[in-house]
């Protein structure tokens, strides 16, 4: 499963693990799928028929629109920037029921959907920012979760990353130096070997963490 991500990786010697580090708003803005709005990518992955594994990116939203469909994938979506934003489902065919709207409301706010939904985004009230993590159902298998002022306890993983939202957190891995992180950095772990601690370094500091995995494999 090859993966791309806009970084180079730092490797440890004599391992597979690596890591790393960047500013969100460092990477490149493309274009939607359906040319609505922008992204930034910050790591995918392809299987070998060519199909995307997993992507990892965020969208950013400033006006109303439909969202790009994506067929066999599902997608979990935190809101890092904005107030309140509706993604309105479109009036489903007979005689299948209406599915409920999908809400955020604030930094921090979280929602899951299947990928094939066809979703249309209210204007925002103010800009906004969405983490954005899609993932080839039955094949790979993804885990999104909001800390805020936490020591978290991350268990060993093939792809782990952690986005600080606000204030400063330390990530204390085994032989290695302690990895300071402040607000708008991302930092990616690859074959993470052991669990590693992460640490608020002052109140008010939250993290999004998600930790990738194939399907027949452990998270």
């Amino acid at each position: 499963m090859p993966v791309t991500s806009p970084w180079p990786l730092h490797r440890v010697a004599g391992a597979r693990f690596s890591q790393r580090c960047f500013s969100l708003l460092a990477l490149p803005r493309e274009p939607w799928k359906n040319q609505g709005g922008w992204t930034r990518t910050v790591a995918s992955a392809q299987g070998a028929d060519g199909q995307t594994d997993w992507r990892v990116s965020v969208a950013d939203i400033t006006a109303a629109g439909p969202f790009s469909v994506f067929e066999g994938l599902d997608r979990q979506a935190v809101m890092l920037q904005g107030a309140r934003l509706r993604l309105r489902a479109e009036a489903p065919e007979p005689p299948n029921p209406p599915e409920p709207d999908i809400c955020f409301n604030g930094a921090g706010s979280r929602a899951a959907f299947a990928g094939e939904r066809r979703l249309v985004c209210d204007a925002p009230t103010e800009p906004t920012a969405l983490w954005n993590v899609m993932h080839r159902r039955g094949r790979v298998r993804a885990e999104v979760s909001v800390h805020s002022d936490t020591v978290l306890h991350l268990p060993p993983a093939r792809h782990l990353f952690i986005y600080v939202m606000s204030g400063e957190v330390e990530l204390a891995l085994p032989h290695c130096r302690t990895q300071g992180l402040s607000a708008g950095q991302v930092l990616y772990l690859q074959h993470m070997p052991a669990q590693a601690l992460l640490a608020p370094c002052r109140v008010g500091s939250r993290v999004v963490v998600t930790v990738i995995a194939e399907e027949k494999n452990p998270l």
